[in-house]
């Protein structure tokens, strides 16, 4: 048992040296208030028509929620958005001030954000121990400025600079 727990451990770690960037998954629930979790599993698919993926944990208090969500924001955050970041992936800690957020006829848009990107679910794939979730991309908004990029690598929130 040892073993597999420290081959997990390893396999995490290196999953880890690969950057990626943070973007919040926001939504509305049934009484159309905001939540949102972060994730860094944002992956586009296809161009022609724009699809993209993300990945949330069965584990995840907001797993069944999502998977049977049809509309949600990916929200490209921003070096300055840290402690956003870190608040919405706590478990539990999901709710999304309004102060933060904009609310469109697709979900939460998040202010101060690099942009977003307004998808439909396309459809859900059991794979392992997480759920992949494809997306329709329906609608973005990419904000002009001269704000960097917030990532995550090894284990932890970082920024190019």
């Amino acid at each position: 048992m040892k073993n597999q727990i420290d081959e997990s451990r390893i396999i995490r770690n290196l999953f880890g040296k690969f950057a990626t960037g943070v973007s919040v998954v926001s939504f509305l629930d049934e009484v159309n208030k905001p939540f949102g979790i972060t994730v860094n599993s944002f992956t586009s698919v296809s161009l022609d028509p724009p699809i993209a993926l993300w990945c949330i944990g069965k584990k995840s208090e907001l797993c069944e929620s999502l998977i049977n969500q049809e509309n949600y924001v990916f929200n490209f955050l921003a070096d300055h958005q840290i402690d956003l970041a870190v608040k919405l992936s706590e478990k539990n800690n999901h709710n999304l001030d309004v102060a933060n957020c904009k609310i469109e006829e697709y979900g939460p848009t998040i202010n101060e954000s690099l942009g977003w990107m307004a998808c439909s679910k396309r459809n859900v794939v059991e794979s392992g121990d997480h759920f992949v979730i494809f997306g329709n991309v329906d609608k973005i908004s990419s904000l002009e400025s001269k704000r960097s990029p917030l990532i995550f690598w090894s284990g932890k929130f970082e920024n190019l600079k």
